[in-house]
């Protein structure tokens, strides 16, 4: 196996409206065209994704059971590649994303991955949510990854059981065994399926949060976690005091769940180190966090009740 083969994995479930573009950018990669295949997995699509992949002649087969996280470990299985490459089939690659990323991890037991870019014209809400920055994640994000394929099963890839987060489960898997993380914005790629209309953000962010519980080990140790739960509590109490016809207690109550989305909004904008240009869309950006958080709540929720099912 040659050291220097990558294997691009692309999960794909009913991603007709920006595959092409995916692939292309795949394509069309400054690394030598015979140093890398493309391996495009089918998650039970309904749409044209199988046809649109073939007509790239790209390698494709199904996965049809598990959630993205088994999608990728069996295109990881299948990839012929001494490194992997995973990035999402609503992505577009740099022309250099290979061959910057080869040269980042020839190097011992390292591992990298990018952030994502807004596309050229963005919507309002992807603005107000992915703030202009310079600065990368903290922590891998799935559809920007590359990695040694041994150090990939060496802490057994991604986690199967969990529909959500498995990439930041990933990114503390590698860390505790002792391999070096890095997060580099040269390594962005454009994602183009970033949620555009509010009520795909909320159930987007359901999603994310529907396994708290379930990856509590890990939650506890995330901030937001605590403010999920700070939310939950003051919207409860606010009801309480609503049947006690407390006017005093209710008004309390409801200042402290409109200051912790104040709190989320804070904390991005000064991340974002672009504090003033990014203040402009101070409004949007309250709007996205108090939605965030309301989100989260119900997939606190959810989390509960698949574990009480489970008992």
């Amino acid at each position: 196996m040659d050291h220097d083969f990558i294997s691009i994995i692309v999960p794909a479930h009913n991603e007709e409206r920006y595959l092409s573009q995916c692939l292309a950018s795949l394509i069309d990669q400054d690394y030598p065209s015979e140093k890398y295949e493309i391996i495009l997995v089918n998650n039970n699509s309904t749409d044209g994704t199988e046809k649109i992949a073939k007509s790239f002649k790209v390698i494709t087969f199904d996965q049809k059971t598990g959630p993205v996280g088994a999608v990728r470990n069996a295109g990881a299985a299948s990839a012929k590649g001494s490194i992997l490459a995973f990035i999402d089939a609503d992505c577009i690659a740099p022309k250099n994303w290979l061959s910057t990323g080869f040269s980042l991890i020839n190097n011992g037991n390292t591992v990298c991955g990018g952030g994502y870019d807004l596309r050229p014209k963005p919507f309002w809400l992807e603005k107000a949510w992915l703030l202009k920055t310079d600065q990368p994640p903290k922590d891998l994000l799935g559809g920007c990854i590359i990695i040694n394929k041994n150090h990939f099963f060496s802490i057994g890839g991604f986690d199967e059981k969990i529909t959500s987060g498995e990439d930041t489960k990933l990114t503390i898997s590698l860390k505790k065994k002792g391999y070096k993380v890095i997060m580099d914005s040269a390594l962005n790629v454009i994602h183009l399926g970033n949620p555009i209309k509010l009520g795909h953000f909320f159930t987007r962010q359901v999603w994310h949060s529907e396994n708290y519980l379930q990856n509590f080990s890990d939650s506890i140790k995330d901030p937001t976690f605590y403010l999920v739960i700070a939310f939950l509590a003051s919207i409860v109490t606010m009801v309480l005091f609503i049947i006690l016809n407390n006017s005093a207690g209710f008004t309390i109550f409801f200042a402290i769940a409109a200051i912790i989305p104040v709190t989320l909004s804070v904390k991005r904008l000064f991340r974002s180190k672009y504090l003033l240009s990014n203040l402009r869309n101070l409004p949007s950006i309250y709007l996205l966090d108090l939605t965030y958080v309301s989100a989260r709540v119900i997939g606190l929720y959810k989390s509960f009740v698949t574990i009480i099912k489970s008992i």
